[in-house]
């Protein structure tokens, strides 16, 4: 111990000048970081449904307040036109990459209230809570609705919604007529006798028809209900609802909850109407209630050991307590902010819904229970409803009396926790399906086009419909763009998660999704030292911006992270590399930047300007540097065979003696130091980040045999089946080059699914300074001019990679831009 403290002693010198270089460093990056521009592009605007699992870029967003501009929008734009509400759907139903999207939360006037034949007419952004606040005084009540009153009416009438109501079901059932503006438009009206087709493709059409712009419903009286509620063995609640509930007169509301883990027991809450007085008396759930606590219970439930047992045995008894008398308007205004997280950036809430045969019941609580425990579902409720038949709608999700089943969980929002649940989705799927069920649409589109099809078995009618009202297919979502045959006829049918996994297990398929990020900064280095040495070859070293560089670097980190911190899961190996070979990167500018402006440039002025032999050799250094680290660590370079000919190749005295030995003293310091810190950073790059594979695997649909003859070093690794295809490139250069050649001349159908197994692409691109990229599947984060020339910029792109080669066929008929770099 003596031994050590005796050395870091003497070490303190050495230490200190660490500690000030790395203190300077510091400085001189957070000065240059904060004096680099940025050019930000007029991003498309992106919206999101309430999971935040569904970013989707938009051509541009109208809010109309009248129907002639609605009609006037769905006459003139040629593009596609996506329908949004209150946003609660979970899976791009209000929205289509690149469409226009109708936002109709401004248009919701209340037209009429009929308080003798109990009917109210609302435009279609109007929501629940306002018809409510508008019929309370009259002693109305909304006659069917979702348990929320947050949501749209042409929303819900869109999804055709149902709740907690006895002996009711869907929203059909309570609609008497609608008004939609359809593809040509024309504006009609729709009901069961007028034009009945229409009115059955509309409810429960989710937006594909055309736009709802008012409603007319049927509205019910305004009663006093009592709550009470009873906890049972799951096995005995069909039987129990069927004599206790089903054909109970008084009955108003009802739902049981199941309670995870076991899935074993369930607690049954029914609302009766009573003649006793109201022990609640809020008419409507207060606006402006606090729901921390909510909050706080939720994250109890889905995080602690035993969340489902704390529930059961501790906050539902406290919650049930007693046996409280409301109105039945106050237990229909529920604020759906009692369910919202303080965050949905790492983890979110997502709802699933299934529908089960009466009298399957038994035969779907094993089978549900099975998957959900296989995979360690973070399920926080289920929550049974009950709705009678529906005979109207085109997608009818109750063409019989059937139980229904809201599954209410936790996900994590990471591409990799997106994907299981899409597995776990389709075995419940297939599950309620083989029970003769159905599964509900406003959520996460997961189910394939087959189980779509033997879900909702009268959607070809629904489709064909469509072809006759919206024969351009306007109006679309991300639903329709999934489940459509005509859309799907365009494109190849989307994997199954069976055949996706298959490819997954393929060693150095996937590498993590926000390394498509991520490895910016690390070219950046690269595109620094190919800029340096093409600045070298005919500049004086003095006027090469160092901290221009460095200013970059940092910016071209803060870009990766800002870009990936609420997508993906942090890659922290990754997240090191970069801190050290950016600390290291702006160390070595920093210096060399001093250096050259002072010692340099004397030595610059005792030659006139006038080139030396060793300024000729460090520009060839430089350019052979910047092409060798395009597919090979900068620290593998050979520096000391470089740092040999320093002082063999050039003579040792030359026609300008001064910066000969100037040059040949900071060569051999710059050389020597490289070489030593080489295999520094080796080790602590390779401890915190594992070496990459040298090829990449793409999946691609719709390959040819043919292609693989006329590109060089390409292999065609596995087939997944007759449209997918893993093919693998080298890394880098190879892999660019392969997808610029597809896109100039491979066929027009062909498309990459994934680079690398990753569903995100990104990529970069030089163009002159002003220059403007087409409208596009894919959109430009940022660009930054290039430290040499402030003419000229590189854009960073960010696209779905499906759309990659779509996007490129634009790019490359474009002379202006040149596409450097496709990140995998």
């Amino acid at each position: 111990m003596a031994f050590h403290r005796r050395v870091w002693r003497r070490l303190r010198p050495l230490r200190r000048a660490l500690g000030a270089l790395l203190l300077l460093t510091a400085a001189v990056s957070l000065w240059y970081f904060l004096q680099t521009p940025v050019l930000r592009f007029n991003r498309p605007p992106v919206t999101n449904d309430i999971t935040g699992l569904n970013p989707m870029p938009l051509e541009g967003v109208i809010a109309p307040t009248t129907v002639e501009e609605i009609v006037d929008a769905v006459r003139t734009h040629e593009g596609p036109i996506a329908i949004g509400g209150g946003r609660y759907s979970m899976g791009g139903q209000t929205a289509a990459p690149g469409a226009l999207q109708i936002d109709m939360r401004r248009f919701n006037r209340i037209l009429a209230l009929d308080t003798a034949a109990r009917t109210i007419t609302v435009q279609a952004g109007a929501r629940w809570r306002q018809i409510q606040e508008a019929i309370d005084p009259h002693d109305l009540s909304v006659k069917i609705m979702q348990t929320y009153a947050n949501f749209t009416v042409g929303g819900s009438v869109s999804v055709n919604v149902h709740g907690r109501y006895v002996g009711q079901g869907p929203l059909v059932r309570s609609i008497r007529s609608l008004r939609v503006v359809l593809a040509d438009g024309t504006m009609v009206e729709a009901s069961l006798t007028v034009n009945p087709e229409i009115f059955a493709g509309v409810v429960g059409g989710y937006g594909g028809l055309g736009v709802i712009t008012d409603v007319t419903l049927d509205l019910a009286r305004n009663v006093r209900v009592k709550r009470r509620h009873e906890v049972m063995p799951i096995a005995d609640y069909a039987r129990y609802f069927t004599e206790k509930v089903r054909y109970d007169s008084l009955a108003v509301f009802h739902n049981a909850d199941i309670y995870p883990d076991g899935y074993n027991t369930v607690n049954a809450i029914t609302y009766t109407r009573t003649d006793e007085p109201v022990t609640v008396p809020d008419r409507l759930v207060p606006a402006d209630r606090s729901y921390r606590l909510n909050r706080f219970v939720f994250w109890t439930m889905s995080e602690l050991p035993g969340g489902g047992w704390l529930r059961q045995h501790v906050v539902d008894p406290l919650v049930l307590r007693g046996e409280p008398v409301s109105w039945r308007n106050r237990e229909a205004s529920y604020d759906v902010a009692e369910l919202e997280p303080g965050s949905r950036d790492d983890e979110t809430y997502v709802l699933q819904e299934y529908f089960v045969p009466v009298e399957r019941f038994d035969d779907w609580i094993p089978k549900m229970r099975r998957v959900f425990r296989t995979h360690r579902v973070n399920v926080i409720n289920v929550s049974i409803r009950h709705a009678l038949p529906d005979s109207v709608s085109l997608l009818s999700w109750a063409p019989n009396e059937v139980f229904a089943f809201v599954v209410y969980y936790k996900q994590e929002t990471d591409v990799a926790s997106r994907a299981k649940v899409g597995t776990w989705t389709r075995e419940l799927v297939e599950q309620v399906l083989s029970l003769g069920g159905s599964y509900y649409l406003p959520y996460q589109p997961h189910a394939t086009p087959m189980q779509f099809a033997a879900a909702y078995p009268r959607s070809d009618e629904f489709f064909a419909l469509k072809r006759r009202l919206d024969p351009g297919n306007k109006f679309r979502n991300a639903l329709w763009n999934t489940y459509d045959p005509l859309v799907l006829a365009s494109e190849p049918p989307e994997l199954s998660g069976a055949l996706i996994a298959r490819a997954e297990l393929r060693p150095g398929y996937r590498r993590p999704d926000s390394d498509t990020f991520l490895q910016h900064p690390e070219w950046y280095i690269v595109y620094s030292s190919e800029e340096y040495g093409r600045h070298l070859a005919s500049h004086p070293p003095s006027t090469f911006p160092y901290g221009a560089a460095i200013g970059q670097y940092w910016r071209s980190y803060y870009e990766a992270w800002n870009a990936t911190r609420h997508t993906y899961p942090p890659n922290w190996a990754y997240h090191v590399m970069l801190w050290v070979i950016g600390t290291s990167y702006s160390g070595e500018l920093a210096l060399k930047g001093l250096y050259e402006n002072t010692l340099g440039r004397l030595g610059e002025w005792s030659a006139d300007g006038e080139r030396t032999p060793e300024d000729d050799l460090a520009a060839e250094v430089a350019q052979e540097y910047g092409r060798f680290i395009h597919d090979r660590p900068w620290y593998e370079y050979r520096f000391l065979p470089r740092l040999w000919e320093v002082w063999t190749d050039p003579p040792l005295w030359g026609e300008h003696p001064a910066r000969s030995w100037e040059r040949k003293g900071f060569l051999t310091l710059e050389y020597g130091s490289k070489a030593a810190y080489a295999g520094l950073i080796t080790l602590a790059t390779r401890a915190a980040y594992d070496p990459q594979p040298p090829r990449t695997e793409l999946l691609f649909r719709r390959w040819r045999d043919s292609l693989g003859q006329v590109i060089p070093e390409l292999e065609v690794e596995e087939r997944l089946d007759s449209t997918a295809t893993v093919v693998s490139a080298g890394r880098f250069d190879p892999t660019r080059d392969l997808l610029l050649q597809l896109a100039r001349s491979g066929p027009p159908d062909l498309r990459v699914d994934a680079i690398a197994g990753r569903p995100v692409t990104a990529f970069t691109g030089v163009a002159p300074r002003g220059w403007l990229p087409p409208g596009g599947p894919g959109r430009v984060l940022h660009a930054m001019p290039l430290p040499t020339d402030s003419g000229t910029v590189r854009l960073f792109f960010e696209t779905r990679t499906r759309d990659l080669l779509p996007w490129l066929r634009r790019l490359v008929r474009d002379t202006a831009l040149t596409v450097d770099h496709v990140y995998d």
